[in-house]
This record gives structure tokens, sequence and C-alpha cells, in this order.
């Protein structure tokens, strides 16, 4: 169902500049600004064992690509979907969605801002260590 929500000008430019940025549409855009900023559910189950490694997710051009996290090598696995695999850094994982996705589009980009952390829906950026 699609519903209509009237915006200024000015946060309506401001919507399609990320929209634009992210490679997705402007509706999916807000989709993400929402979530980011959405608290989690107290009544959520646990998350499973993950071995120490945090469960992630992106969300590319639609797609919900699962992965999980490893602090310690920060290394990303993608767990299924498209570029599923094993990785050396989260922007080498992101590199792979985008590659598989959309192979026209130049794939470089930030894994610390592609991958966001499913406990939180904060930003791996939140996770990184210097």
């Amino acid at each position: 169902m699609t519903k209509n929500v009237a915006v200024d000008d000015v946060t309506h430019a401001q919507i399609d500049l990320l929209a634009r940025a992210w490679d997705v549409s402007p509706g999916e855009a807000v989709r993400r600004l929402v979530e980011n900023f959405r608290a989690p559910s107290p009544a959520a189950a646990p998350p499973p064992s993950t071995g120490g490694r945090v469960a992630v997710h992106a969300i590319y051009d639609g797609v919900h690509i699962p992965g999980l996290y490893d602090p310690a090598t920060q290394a990303l696995t993608i767990t299924e979907g498209p570029g599923a695999g094993a990785y050396r850094t989260p922007s080498g994982a992101a590199s792979a969605v985008l590659q598989a996705l959309k192979p026209q589009v130049k794939p470089n980009r930030n894994g610390w801002g592609f991958w966001t952390v499913d406990d939180s829906g904060e930003l791996l950026q939140t996770l990184r260590r210097t």
C-alpha cells in the first residue's frame, strides 16, 4: 500500500539526495532512516548464538542481505544472497553486494556505513575499533 507524506521542498531535496547516494528510491531512503532510529522491540527473542560475531544486514536496491561481522578480525561474512561469502573487510563485502546486484555501478563503498547492526539498528561504524 502506498501512502503519501507531505514534506517541504528542502526536506524533499534532502531525501532525494540520500536516495541517490544510497542508489535506492526516495521511499526506501525514508524507510532506512526510520529503521535506523526505531527502538528494538522489548519482546524480541534473543538472537541465536553467532560465535562472538555480530549479526548485520544491508538493504541495497530493495534486497535484504544478511551477514555476520567478526569484531576480533573486522571480517564480514555474507551468509546468504547476493555476494555470499567471507570478506576481509566490511567494505569488501559491500563491494561484492554491489557487483552482484548492479555490476554496471562502480562498486566502491564504505562498508562501515553500508552495513547495519541487527540488534541496535545502528550502522556498523559504531562497532569500529580505532
